[in-house]
Formats: structure tokens, sequence, C-alpha cells
């Protein structure tokens, strides 16, 4: 009897081991993200493109000096 017991007790305990074998670890759990872009329209770069060539016509009205 004493080595069935042994026998059981051994069996239970391989059975056993692997459930801790990782150790426990509480479950991670990440936040979702949702990034949301708005539509850029295409008159979204207009003033800058106008302020350009407002900027170079300035820069040529002043370089012609005509000289007489």
């Amino acid at each position: 009897m004493k080595k069935v017991m042994t026998l059981a007790a051994a069996g239970m305990f391989a059975l056993t081991a692997p459930a801790f074998a990782g150790g426990y670890s509480d479950p991670v759990v990440e936040e979702e993200i949702v990034v949301v872009e708005e539509a850029a329209s295409s008159l979204g770069n207009t003033g800058a493109a106008l302020l350009g060539l407002a900027l170079i016509a300035g820069i040529i009205a002043a370089s012609d000096s005509s000289s007489e």
C-alpha cells in the first residue's frame, strides 16, 4: 500500500509540475490607439503658394532698377 501511495503522489506531482513551469503572470491589456486624420483640402496650401509668389514678385520688382 505504501508503494501505491508513493506512486500516486509521484504521478500527481508529475502532472501538476508543468502547470507551474512558466510561473503566473497577469494578463497584459493594452489600450487601442485610434489616429484620426482630417482630410486636407486642395485649398490648404494655396495661401502659402500665393505668399511665395508675392514674395518672388516683390524681389523681382525691387531688383529691377533701371539706371538711365
